[in-house]
Parts: C-alpha cells; structure tokens; sequence
C-alpha cells in the first residue's frame, strides 16, 4: 500500500466495522458482503471481488490479500478462523485500520508545512548560488584583491551549502530504498530482527510485535489449544510467513524443555513484559487472559507513543528551516557589512 493513503484505509476500516455488524446480526458473509456492495457503489467492484474469491473457495483472508487490503490485518484474519472470535476479530481490525488513517493523516499535516518550507528554502540557496554569488564575486574582485575569513565562509554557504542539502536528502533516499530492497530478500523472522535493531523505532517495532503476538497466542489459547497445537498451527504452510517462522523457532526450544516464557524470551523481539506475563498466566492458569489485556495494553502504549513522537517532529523540522532562513540572511547581509568595511 502507498504511504500516506489514509483515504483507503478509512474505507477499508469502515468495510470492516460494517461487516462485523451485519454478521452480529445473523448475516451470512457472503449476504454481507453483497449488501455493502449495492450500499457502496463507489466500491462496490472490490467488495464483489471478495465475494467472489469467497465462492471459489478462497478464505476470506486470502480474498483480503487478493483485494489489496493492508497486509497487516491478515494474521489475525486467519488465525480467527481457528480460535472462533472472527466477528469480533473483524470489528478489531476494522477499527485498527481507521486509527492507521488517522495517524498518516496526523503524520501527513505535520511534514506537510514543513517540507513546503523546507523545498522553498533549497529552491531559494539555488537561486542565491545561481544569480547573487557570481555578482558578490565579481564585486569584490574589484574591491579588494582578499577576502576575509567571513566573507570565505558566506561564499562557502553560498555555494555549496544548496548541494550538501539536496545530496544529503538524497542520500537518506536511497538509503531507505536499500533498506527497504535488503529487507524484501529476508524471512519474516529476520526482517523483524534487523527492524527491532533501528534506534528510533526500535520500542515502537517491538511494541508492534509483542501486540500482534500477544492478542493470536491469547485468543488461540482462549479457544482451548493448548501450546504445542498452537504452536503447531504456526508453524503450518498456510499461515502468515511471521507466524511461521515464530512457529518454528518456539517449537523447537519447546522440544527442547525450555518453557514457554523463555522460549519467547530467547527470539529477542518481544518487549520485556510480554516474558514477565507469560510466566505470571503459566503460574496461575490465566495466562490466555493476560495476553489478551497485554495486548490491549500495548495498542495504549502504541497510540501515546505515536503522539509523543508527533510532537517532536514538527518543532524539530521547524528547527532545522529556522537555522536554514538564518543562513540565508547572513549570507547576504554579511557580504553588504564586508564591502562597508572594505570602501
């Protein structure tokens, strides 16, 4: 999905909600599905692919991934069909996709002012690199045989000032664009790794995961399986490629007589009190009931973490224009002061 698409997610998050209603009262998925196509004309050819997914005997998670919904909502779209709660899993992911939209949505006005400046600022150093610094040079030449040290300096800014920038932005670019390559040519397990690793966002990544992990070991064994059937069901083909991976590395320490809770501690991607709940539920038989308050937990450290980092980004970026704006004025007032001095 193209970041920055809040519009779609809205949509997707509303067809969610919408279905996880009509199916709390009595609707069959596939009547649901066709009634919120002839309520949404506007979307009424991407439900009706669905649907129609659905009836060559495509699960609904598969249909989903087909329809080119968010990819995050699938593990627990599949794994609701194993542990019973789907309605309620539906209305989860419904509502999780409209608090995505409204974050990108938060995200995306505050970079936007912010990067028009930033644009007009480059744009600007261009211009004065361009058509005032060949006339300061030639001033001075005719002046004074020496520039002084400041004068060097503003020359400097001038000059290359406008190129270190748009070489930097670049540089982060394809950083990301490598990153991003890199990462698409690892499992599922050792993309999560090397993003746990990434010093910003490394809470925020380990938060996700312990949430993601926690709310499917906790409605799994909410249903009844035990740890090696839910570890089995994992590890299985059909499911999400992180599940998998998870699957095998947890079954294996099982096999080993590790317990449960140090089995997870040993993957090193979950938030230390996700170890801690586990073994608090193994010692008084609750442990099902814990993860799933646990991830409830972490869906509320999720959201105020995301709005604290709101509000560094922006004073931050502003920062960064102001220092930039600043440069722009001494660039040209302290050549004006030099030649002063220099008549």
């Amino acid at each position: 999905m193209a970041f920055f698409n809040q519009r779609q997610l809205e949509q997707d998050g509303d067809f969610l909600t919408r279905l996880a209603t009509l199916l709390k009262q009595g609707f069959s998925i596939e009547t649901a599905i066709s009634y919120l196509a002839i309520a949404n004309p506007k979307h009424a050819k991407r439900y009706l692919t669905v649907l129609n997914l659905l009836q060559e005997g495509y699960s609904f998670q598969e249909a989903l991934q087909q329809a080119t919904f968010p990819e995050f909502i699938f593990a627990p779209i599949y794994y609701a069909a194993e542990h019973g709660f789907f309605t309620k899993t539906l209305a989860e992911c419904g509502e999780l996709l409209k608090k995505r939209a409204e974050q990108e949505k938060t995200l995306k006005k505050t970079f936007q002012y912010p990067l028009i400046l930033f644009a007009t600022v480059i744009v600007v150093f261009f211009l004065l690199r361009v058509f005032l610094l060949p006339k300061f040079d030639l001033l001075f030449s005719q002046i004074s045989d020496h520039k002084n040290l400041s004068t060097t300096f503003i020359f400097f800014l001038l000059k290359q000032l406008p190129l270190i920038l748009f070489f930097l932005v670049a540089a982060i670019f394809l950083f990301i664009l490598f990153i991003m390559r890199k990462s698409k040519r690892q499992n599922a397990f050792d993309r999560a790794k090397a993003f746990v690793r990434i010093p910003i966002f490394s809470s925020f990544i380990r938060i996700h995961y312990s949430q993601l992990f926690a709310r499917e070991c906790g409605y799994l064994l909410k249903s009844g399986l035990s740890v090696q059937k839910m570890l089995i069901l994992f590890s299985s083909p059909s499911s999400p490629a992180f599940f998998q991976e998870i699957g095998k590395r947890l079954a294996k320490n099982i096999e080993k007589r590790l317990p449960f809770a140090a089995s997870v501690s040993q993957l090193k991607l979950f938030e230390t009190e996700l170890v801690s709940i586990i073994q608090h539920g193994e010692q008084n038989a609750t442990i099902a009931d814990e993860m799933l308050f646990y991830y409830e937990l972490c869906y509320q450290k999720s959201m105020a973490k995301t709005e604290k980092l709101f509000g560094y980004i922006q004073p931050l970026a502003f920062l960064v224009i102001g220092i930039l704006i600043i440069s722009i004025y001494l660039s040209i007032l302290f050549p004006m002061f030099s030649m002063v001095d220099q008549i």
